[in-house]
């Protein structure tokens, strides 16, 4: 995740900052800025960080910028994100 850049944005510990928390993220409810509510799901994670100008969270103004991640990149940062939701699991 450091290398990537993810925790300029997320923090360095998923905590947030300019942009979402990751702590937590995992199956909440996510409000989007167009009105709709979503779930932060597996697939939500996914096409979040390979589309990430697709769903613009509801409070953050700058947008996620665009990477060049492979699909296994982003599913071992899909995975540190769920893991910061489980219960009894350290990342």
């Amino acid at each position: 995740m450091m290398s990537s850049g993810c925790a300029a944005c997320h923090g360095s510990d998923g905590g947030g900052g300019v942009g979402p928390a990751f702590v937590g993220l995992f199956m909440s409810d996510r409000p989007l800025s167009n009105g709709t509510i979503v779930t932060a799901d597996r697939d939500y994670l996914v096409e979040s960080i390979m589309m990430p100008g697709m769903k613009q969270v509801e409070g953050y103004s700058l947008p996620m910028p665009s990477n060049s991640l492979t699909r296994d990149e982003v599913d071992l940062i899909v995975g540190y994100i769920v893991e910061l939701a489980t219960p009894g699991t350290t990342p």
